[in-house]
């Protein structure tokens, strides 16, 4: 069986860390989270739906917890404030892109674990330019960040959020965010 995936919203400065109680009562006011699941997790709100837009005339979601314990249902998780950026990859992770030169780098799965920490850098073998591996052109396709929203079994492409979301957790923090795809972070 494949790994879930989630759709993620961080700040797009991998660095912030706004106050999480701050992104939950943005989260509580459009209803996108419901009852608490566990010390960080959340069962989808009525909100969801309208606020996590599926590219589909008519997804099958499911929305409660399956019988045999999988992820594999709808729900929210707040992970954070970790105290360095955490780079988030999945199973259908493209390779990313120098924001130098453009350049692919094509072995980004084995120096993923060189990358974990801040000070790790990224050099790009096409035009020499070293960076973070946040830095990097992930496509939409890894996140990283000290604050991290997840919207677990949201599948790569499936669905994006809402502008009203993007907006109110703009507002609401100072903050731009972002979102992308990546694989489910364990709870």
């Amino acid at each position: 069986m494949s790994q879930p995936t989630s759709l993620y919203l961080a700040p797009a400065d991998p660095w912030s860390a706004p106050e999480i109680q701050t992104v939950k009562q943005v989260l509580d006011a459009l209803d996108v989270t419901g009852e608490q699941l566990g010390p960080n997790s959340f069962a989808a709100g009525e909100g969801f739906s309208r606020h996590v837009v599926y590219a589909g005339c008519s997804p099958f979601l499911t929305m409660k917890p399956p019988k045999d314990g999988s992820l594999r249902f709808c729900h929210v998780v707040l992970h954070g404030p970790f105290a360095r950026p955490r780079l988030v990859t999945g199973p259908n992770t493209v390779k990313p892109r120098c924001p130098a030169c453009r350049a692919r780098f094509p072995d980004w799965r084995e120096r993923l674990a060189g990358w974990g920490g801040a000070s790790e850098e990224a050099r790009c073998a096409s035009c020499g330019a070293a960076c973070s591996a946040h830095e990097l052109d992930w496509r939409g396709h890894a996140v990283s960040g000290r604050i991290l929203v997840e919207l677990r079994n949201v599948f790569p492409g499936e669905a994006s959020p809402s502008d009203p979301l993007m907006q109110r957790l703009h507002e609401q923090t100072g903050e731009t965010w972002r979102h992308a795809w990546a694989a489910c972070l364990s709870d």
